[in-house]
């Protein structure tokens, strides 16, 4: 039998489920007056949002338009929520770690405050790239297809393109939590590092697919200027998850060796 040396660590006022729902509550509410904070603040920059959104199309697109009379509200909205969304992310995420820190040990509590700050680091540089290097090249393979089909090619909705930026610059973000997701994934144990190594050609295949999914064009280059960053990030998840990996058999192996032995 083995007696371990650190005792169990017990809290002297256990919440009752009513107390943990009450708890939860108030993160909803705090986390909602987050948000619709974070789209007041938005609501009052929304033009320099959408004039920002609209630099890609510099010179490549000549001309909006709206079809619908609804199309004018339908596009501040969406910018709004984009920005409120962004804006009170890490506002919401700390309400969310907070309400689960008494069920982790101060170590780990540590660890989830600085994924999640990793996290946000992660949205933000995907967003960028995607701004910078994916949006101009596939706005202006869009509209050399689109003028080749049409004279009036380059006269696009702007409740389209709108949501057409938003969405890549959401794909963006979201592609590039892949090493977060590797490293979460290995610290509960569903992977680990060697698995990610073994099925690398098909996790490769798929990022293929997923990018050809995702990106808005047909030509091969912009299709690759998804799938390159993808792939490098997915190299880095390997060496996170195997970083995690490593920790996590220290710390069971420092757990065995301080064990008594009856």
């Amino acid at each position: 039998m083995i007696r371990l040396k650190n005792k169990m660590i017990t809290t002297g006022n256990k919440k009752t489920v009513i107390s943990h729902l009450e708890d939860l509550r108030f993160v909803f509410i705090r986390s909602l007056i987050y948000i619709i904070a974070a789209s007041a603040v938005s609501f009052f920059f929304a033009d320099k949002i959408i004039d920002i959104i609209k630099l890609p199309s510099k010179d490549i697109i000549t001309g909006f338009y709206i079809l619908k009379p609804t199309d004018s509200v339908a596009i501040y909205f969406k910018t709004i929520m984009y920005g409120a969304f962004v804006a009170a992310f890490l506002p919401v995420m700390y309400e969310i770690v907070n309400f689960i820190r008494p069920a982790f040990q101060k170590e780990q509590f540590s660890f989830i405050i600085k994924w999640t700050v990793f996290s946000m680091f992660l949205f933000v540089i995907g967003t960028l790239f995607v701004y910078f290097a994916v949006l101009p090249v596939s706005v202006k393979f869009l509209i050399g297809l689109a003028n080749s089909l049409t004279p009036t090619g380059s006269q696009v909705s702007f409740n389209a393109y709108i949501s057409f930026v938003l969405m890549l610059l959401l794909c963006g973000g979201i592609t590039f939590q892949i090493p977060l997701i590797c490293a979460v994934l290995t610290m509960v144990n569903l992977i680990t590092p060697f698995m990610l190594s073994k099925f690398r050609k098909e996790i490769f295949f798929g990022l293929c697919v997923f990018a050809a999914v995702i990106t808005p064009t047909t030509d091969v280059f912009s299709m690759i200027l998804f799938v390159v960053p993808m792939i490098l990030l997915y190299e880095v998840g390997i060496i996170i998850s195997s970083a995690v990996y490593k920790n996590k058999t220290a710390e069971i192996d420092k757990i065995y060796d301080g064990a008594k032995y009856d």
